[in-house]
């Protein structure tokens, strides 16, 4: 057995599903498996995973049936595979290439996304089955688990392993990202904003802080290993991934407004994307819907922050701004943390942000202070205390310097139509 091929077998020993090399007419089992596979015995089925390989080379072809049964193909015509001693592809030899012949496919499946009555297990066997056969249960496995098996088999034999492009590609997203700016702005005119497992807290916050950094990539793919790791809220899978999307949301919403980005306009986000998940029927729907919000939110968090591109300096000054706006910020303190002198600080701060530093740390606590007034009902004196200013006249008087009217007067003009 080749490496790539001990690569396969041992994953498919893992996952509990079957994974056979296809080609002209003939199977080649990395494991003796026994029972029905639809993939053998119904040509329909096959030549379509066939014919989803041949328009998408590159990308393995994943169908989910009408009995929530999961197959999927990965088309192995080039000449690189992983090498697993080596720790990366390399180009077959002529001998390996004519073991198998071109082109081949390695078939995944079936998986079941869940357990099926006795009447269900019939009804699967009618669709694929030509004739009485023992009806066998197939491999009972999550969505974000068989994605994770196609994911390493792909990265095996050379293709793309991007989940988001899996999932799309195979139109298994109910069509999520298809016209999401029009979509948003029509439904930001039709709706009036309104407020509306488990992993360990520093995973999740490790998450929720790519989103306050706006790195959707990072954020994406520990989604994605975080997936596998999911605690059980419900015994119905769409239930428990209607449940996992609020989280989500709620959770991404909130760390994109620690991350810059405007409440009102991450409120207003999260609720579009609460409602467009009640459009998805099946798990990869939801998945790619909470991808899709996940994505949003740190983007326009990345957007916040291009609009502030200056020097590394003063970009960690910033930073240091907004991790200790709460306490006393001395010139001394935030020099010293970045190792430089206070002078040169203070002279690249101006230059840069057009501001003193001082009159950036007092704008900065006022618009946080703004934020509270409006999406919150802690007391005027609660709020100046808890964004830094040592006392209620003081926070009055730097917040009218800046707003143009008291704290009090910003409450009564801007809370209510932010909740109505």
């Amino acid at each position: 057995m080749r490496n790539f091929e001990f690569f396969l077998d041992k994953l498919s020993e893992l996952g509990r599903v079957e994974i056979t090399c296809y080609s002209h007419g003939q199977y080649w089992d990395l494991r003796t498996h026994t029972g029905f596979n639809p993939l053998r015995e119904n040509a329909d089925l096959r030549e379509r995973l066939i014919d989803m390989t041949t328009k998408r080379p590159q990308l393995p072809a994943l169908i989910r049936d009408a009995h929530d049964v999961l197959f999927s193909a990965i088309l192995w015509d080039d000449d690189s595979v992983y090498d697993s001693e080596a720790g990366f592809h390399r180009v077959l030899t002529e001998e390996e290439q004519k073991d198998t012949g071109s082109p081949a496919w390695f078939l995944i499946g079936p998986a079941a996304l869940h357990s099926m009555d006795a009447l269900g297990l019939h009804q699967y066997y009618r669709t694929y089955a030509n004739s009485s056969v023992t009806e066998k249960h197939p491999p009972v496995l999550s969505f974000a688990r068989f994605l994770s098996m196609i994911q390493i088999a792909a990265m095996v034999l050379g293709k793309r392993t991007d989940e988001e492009e899996i999932i799309r590609e195979n139109h298994l997203d109910a069509g999520i990202s298809a016209g999401l700016p029009a979509d948003q702005i029509q439904f930001s005119l039709e709706q009036e904003e309104e407020e509306s497992a488990h992993h360990t807290y520093s995973e999740e916050q490790a998450l929720l802080n790519y989103v306050r950094e706006g790195n959707a990539e990072e954020a994406l793919h520990l989604n994605m290993r975080l997936d596998q790791q999911l605690g059980r809220m419900s015994q119905n899978q769409i239930m428990q991934w209607r449940k996992l999307m609020t989280v989500a949301v709620a959770l991404a919403s909130r760390a994109a407004i620690d991350g810059g980005a405007s409440p009102g306009e991450a409120y207003k986000l999260s609720d579009y994307y609460l409602q467009k998940s009640d459009a998805c029927m099946d798990v990869p729907a939801l998945i790619a819907c909470r991808n899709q919000a996940v994505r949003d939110f740190c983007e326009r968090v990345a957007a916040q922050r291009e609009h502030r591109k200056c020097s590394s300096y003063v970009q960690q000054c910033c930073e240091y701004i907004y991790q200790h706006y709460r306490e006393k910020i001395l010139l001394e303190d935030i020099a010293a943390d970045l190792h430089i002198s206070p002078t040169y600080l203070s002279r690249i701060f101006s230059r840069e942000m057009k501001v003193r530093l001082q009159e950036y740390i007092a704008r900065f606590r006022v618009e946080r202070a703004a934020n509270l007034l409006k999406y919150s009902n802690e007391s005027i004196a609660g709020i100046g205390d808890y964004v830094g200013f040592p006392s209620q006249s003081y926070f009055g008087n730097t917040f009218k310097k800046y707003m143009g009217m008291s704290p009090g007067q910003y409450r009564e003009k801007y809370q209510n139509s932010s909740f109505c």
